[in-house]
């Protein structure tokens, strides 16, 4: 257990310096292997704190005075420090990795005074025999109303970088709700805007994005699969769902902008001064392949059109079962992806040739895909923003649980 508590107060202050130096020189090209070490070194850090606290049930020796503060921090650290970014602002990540940094050498000097040899642990710290009966029992019982709150915020920590894994960073969970990430590329005098986005969210959310769009001298290259042959059975929208849980749908966010085509692109002197140009650039629902449009005539029937959530979920996922399987799941995301993907990234070109800024909120699925092609064109990374895209305060849970309830009564 000795070791185990060096190794985690030295990964401490290491995740804090290494943070330091990502902060400061992580977006030069030459530096961009610190953010994935960082973010490498935090799960180890997480590891070994979760192994510490249960060591203290064990360990009777295991100075709490030393490691509770580290291990609070990794706790708050769970919880992307929130409510701390409201409060300070863009500050705020200085102030943590400062406190990190303030509270492990801390740490270390406490350690070095109870110790009077080293600042990390030592061996004669621990003396035979570490276990205690009684030191277990009062963990346990101290630990009653602790423990939940653990496995809680592991379990939040973990969907939270699910979250953040399959959006390529565009989507963060946070206690408060779900943000949306707007990164800005550069290379040269081009610069690129991704904004990740999904199908529900506030309405403040998407005026608040509108808004940021209003004036510029750009191209928003806009997501949205046209239906030229009529092959969608029902009308394909998410308005349904999102007056069910209290909030609007992406087909809500109005962009003021002048519409234009694709030939457009070669006339470079066709600019708007006043208004963003928006371009179609997504696809045709005949390209898909016909297993991809019964998929969605599916979810369109059994989900969209359901006066019940949980139902729509329900009898959709039945359909799914009966209906699909991995290689008709491999082909749907091909299609709606990849497929898509390619669809946009082709009026990239042109678009960098006539315009300095180039605008794509598109769904946070496709941006993994975007991003490593924008990077690999040598554009860069130069910053990034958050906006609220659900407030998880303001969704109407109460009347859900009715709904939810009055179900099951029916079913019965």
């Amino acid at each position: 257990m000795r070791i185990i508590g060096n190794i985690f107060l030295i990964l401490f202050l290491n995740a804090a310096a290494l943070g330091i130096a990502d902060t400061l020189i992580g977006k030069t090209p030459h530096f961009l292997w610190l953010s994935p070490l960082y973010g490498f070194i935090g799960s180890f850090l997480t590891f070994f704190a979760f192994v510490l606290y249960l060591g203290m049930a064990f360990n009777k020796y295991l100075p709490k005075r030393v490691l509770l503060p580290p291990l609070l921090f990794i706790c708050w650290q769970m919880v992307h420090f929130y409510p701390l970014e409201k409060c300070a602002g863009s500050y705020y990540m200085a102030i943590v990795l400062l406190g990190q940094l303030l509270i492990g050498l801390l740490a270390l000097q406490l350690n070095f005074k109870l110790n009077k040899k080293s600042r990390l642990f030592v061996s004669s710290q621990f003396p035979e025999p570490c276990f205690s009966l009684k030191n277990m029992l009062r963990f346990m019982l101290i630990n009653i109303p602790i423990f939940p709150l653990v496995i809680f915020l592991l379990f939040f920590s973990s969907v939270s970088d699910l979250v953040d894994q399959q959006g390529a960073g565009f989507m963060c969970l946070k206690p408060n709700g779900l943000y949306m990430v707007e990164k800005t590329y550069r290379k040269g005098e081009k610069q690129i805007l991704l904004n990740g986005m999904i199908h529900l969210g506030q309405q403040s959310y998407y005026d608040d994005l509108s808004a940021s769009l209003r004036g510029k001298q750009a191209i928003l290259l806009a997501e949205g699969v046209s239906d030229n042959l009529g092959l969608l059975k029902s009308d394909f929208s998410y308005q349904k769902i999102a007056d069910l849980l209290g909030l609007a749908s992406q087909e809500r966010m109005l962009v003021e902008g002048r519409l234009v085509d694709s030939a457009s692109l070669d006339r470079l002197e066709d600019k708007s001064p006043e208004k963003i140009d928006v371009l179609q650039a997504d696809i045709d629902l005949s390209e898909f392949d016909s297993r991809t449009i019964k998929v969605l005539n599916a979810l369109g029937h059994y989900l969209l059109d359901a006066d019940s959530l949980a139902e729509g979920f329900r009898r959709f996922n039945d359909w799914s079962r009966q209906h699909t399987n991995s290689e008709t799941n491999q082909i749907v995301m091909h299609d709606l992806i990849e497929r898509r993907n390619k669809a946009v990234l082709s009026y990239l070109p042109k678009a960098l040739n006539k315009y300095d800024t180039v605008v794509i909120p598109w769904g946070a699925l496709h941006m993994p895909g975007l991003e490593r092609a924008i990077l690999g064109k040598g554009f860069r990374l130069h910053e990034q923003d958050k906006r609220l895209s659900i407030d998880f305060l303001q969704l109407p849970f109460r009347k859900l649980w009715q709904n939810n309830s009055t179900e099951e009564k029916e079913s019965v």
